[in-house]
């Protein structure tokens, strides 16, 4: 019998200390709802669930990126929903002065409207606007460069004037027609995209004639067998009735050449294959000459010192903020979204700093900026184009996917100006024409954008199940299963009553010492 130590206490302690530690666990999980509430509950499944939850959340909000991308695309269409009311209006008109009853003073009056009506197009173009991006003016095309500088610093950008773009067929191929005689002529564009366009004219000397495959008189021959520059203008007249027409000036110089301009230099070609089927065969492959339009940030901009309205010194390109920088410490938080170069002299942009911002701009557009001295030249490209408007639909990198909005100006959809004139009643039927396919056009741009719609939902389906089904997971690794738990802490709580009890009767049982020492 010994009283120095309690053998049977300090074991009913130490079991009971476990119990108490395993009980307030047990109220821990319960009144938490998790299972794992610090590393060490379960170290591993902290690490799998946590992985998981940056899962679940990337998912939620790529959910909800894919909902602002349909309300995005929302936006864009009601703009070409108007457009199309606006085009069909054009069109009524355009047949309304094709009709022979007209006197050209009602054919004037109808363009009056015309012109309003082509305003209005570019207008609403140039304003649909999302979360402050223009959507329809080209920006989001993914090739055309679009530069916005402020109104102070205007002339650090500015827009190089192109020489026209032309494409001349070879002045010894063009056949002569003998009446009776025809020949046909296939005309291919290729253009910096690598799109095609081909077109095929047939051209039949009807007794000095010269006409196209419909029957129309295209030009009259002086006799009966057309010389050279007679078919060359037919050919032309032909062409430019085509679908090539809307994106070409075809005309012939008098002699055999046939001379294809493009109408906006953005649409400049690389090259144009011609080929003839006919008794001369073929026609030369010929390139370009002239250089597209392109806009240019030249060094006049300067770099922000930190003094002054740094809006002077921010210029856009296709959505994204540049500036030069003396020290980018004093952008400031309100201009974080800003891609800056700082300047190796304080004050002046050099030919080093344009290198630079070329590479930058290059990186962040993906157009194809190159520098030119210590000015930065912006251009679209084949190989270096925009992604227009990409959007995060997943919820790791490289989870997106990228549409484009084209650009809806009255010029690019080619109704403005002189392409729609209903001053004559010729020139009101052939608008009929180019009205059609403006509004081919929007259809087509409103039909793709339906179709990227349709995939967002499907996106958002298939990003809510996955989100869901990775929550289940998460939440058999970290929830607290309140039955079982509930098992646990009834069976702990039993057995603290239990060890207090024991705990109680192992200190009483040396009480026999006493008895001994009476």
């Amino acid at each position: 019998m010994v009283v120095q130590h309690n053998m049977s206490a300090m074991n009913a302690n130490r079991m009971l200390s476990g119990v108490a530690s395993a009980q307030s666990k047990s109220t821990e999980k319960l009144s938490s709802g998790y299972r794992i509430n610090r590393a060490a509950d379960d170290a591993a499944g902290l690490s799998i669930s946590e992985k998981m939850r940056s899962q679940i959340r990337g998912l939620n909000q790529a959910s909800t990126n894919a909902q602002d991308g349909i309300s995005l695309i929302q936006t864009a269409e009601g703009a070409l929903n108007e457009q199309h009311s606006i085009l069909q209006r054009m069109r009524e008109l355009s047949v309304q002065a094709s009709n022979g009853t007209e006197t050209n003073e009602d054919r004037e009056a109808v363009q009056n409207e015309i012109e309003q009506l082509q305003s209005e197009l570019t207008r609403i173009s140039d304003t649909t606007e999302f979360n402050t991006m223009k959507l329809l003016d080209g920006s989001q095309s993914g090739s055309k460069v679009q530069v916005s500088v402020s109104k102070s610093a205007a002339t650090g950008a500015t827009t190089k004037n192109a020489e026209v773009q032309q494409v001349n067929t070879s002045a010894e191929a063009v056949d002569k027609l003998a009446k009776g005689s025809s020949v046909t002529y296939s005309v291919t564009v290729l253009d910096k995209n690598n799109n095609t366009s081909t077109a095929s004219v047939t051209i039949t000397n009807n007794n000095k004639k010269l006409t196209d495959q419909d029957g129309n008189e295209l030009v009259t021959a002086k006799a009966d067998e057309a010389d050279a520059e007679e078919t060359a203008a037919a050919i032309a007249k032909a062409l430019s009735n085509t679908s090539l027409g809307d994106k070409f000036d075809i005309a012939a110089d008098g002699t055999q050449k046939i001379t294809l301009t493009t109408k906006d230099a953005s649409d400049a070609a690389n090259s144009v294959l011609i080929s003839v089927n006919g008794a001369a065969g073929k026609l030369a492959t010929a390139n370009p000459t002239g250089s597209e339009a392109y806009t240019t940030i030249n060094a006049a901009i300067g770099s922000y010192d930190g003094t002054g309205n740094i809006e002077d010194k921010i210029f856009t390109v296709n959505g994204e903020k540049f500036a030069y920088v003396d020290d980018p410490a004093k952008l400031g938080d309100d201009y974080k979204d800003v891609n800056y170069v700082k300047v190796a002299q304080a004050g002046t942009v050099g030919n080093d700093d344009a290198d630079a911002m070329a590479a930058l701009i290059s990186s962040k557009t993906g157009i194809n900026a190159k520098a030119n001295a210590a000015t930065v030249d912006l251009k679209p490209s084949a190989t270096a184009t925009g992604k227009g408007i990409e959007l995060q639909i997943g919820a790791n990198e490289g989870q997106t996917m990228n549409f484009t909005l084209d650009d809806m100006s009255a010029d690019a959809l080619g109704v403005a100006g002189n392409s729609v004139n209903l001053s004559t009643q010729e020139s009101a039927q052939k608008a009929t024409t180019a009205i059609d396919a403006a509004i081919k056009k929007v259809s087509a741009s409103r039909g793709k954008m339906g179709a990227v719609q349709n995939r967002l939902e499907h996106t958002i389906n298939n990003l809510d199940t996955a989100s869901e089904n990775m929550q289940t997971a998460e939440s058999r690794i970290r929830d607290t299963d309140m039955a079982e738990e509930m098992v646990n802490y009834s069976k702990n709580n039993i057995l603290a009553q239990a060890g207090q009890s024991m705990l109680a009767q192992a200190n009483q049982s040396n009480q026999g010492v006493l008895t001994l020492l009476q």
